[in-house]
């Protein structure tokens, strides 16, 4: 049912209730209607609650950690893929190793461009000057 339904049904029951009163079948009714209202509300409230992201000012996740196993199970926010990749490195301690060699040696492919660079720079500079 639609929620916008549900209210009307909801209205109407009170209203009735107030000027002629309500017989059995009414209140069963009305209490069947305040049911579904309410779980209608707790889905739409736990769906908005689940989607919810913690960022501090740094932008750090900062995510409580049973939020983001719900958010894992139900695969909002790339959360199953965050477990993925951190159950790849834990689980394999060379695939650190490799990912760390990886990284110094990209890093030192960086420096060996700046030490290019700076060398060009200093050639161009020696040709201006002859």
């Amino acid at each position: 049912m639609h929620m916008e339904l549900i209210l009307d049904g909801i209205n109407y029951f009170a209203q009735k209730e107030k000027f002629y009163g309500l017989d059995d079948r009414e209140k069963e009714l009305r209490a069947e209607l305040r049911e579904e209202y309410l779980r209608l509300f707790r889905m739409a409230f736990s769906d908005q609650i689940e989607h919810v992201k913690v960022v501090d000012p740094e932008g750090t996740d900062v995510t409580p950690a049973k939020m983001k196993a719900i958010q894992r199970g139900k695969q909002i926010h790339g959360r199953h893929l965050e477990a993925k990749e951190s159950s790849i490195v834990s689980a394999d301690p060379s695939v650190v190793d490799l990912v760390a060699k990886a990284q110094a040696f990209l890093d030192a492919c960086d420096e060996q461009a700046d030490v290019e660079a700076e060398v060009e720079k200093l050639d161009v500079e020696a040709d201006e000057d002859c």
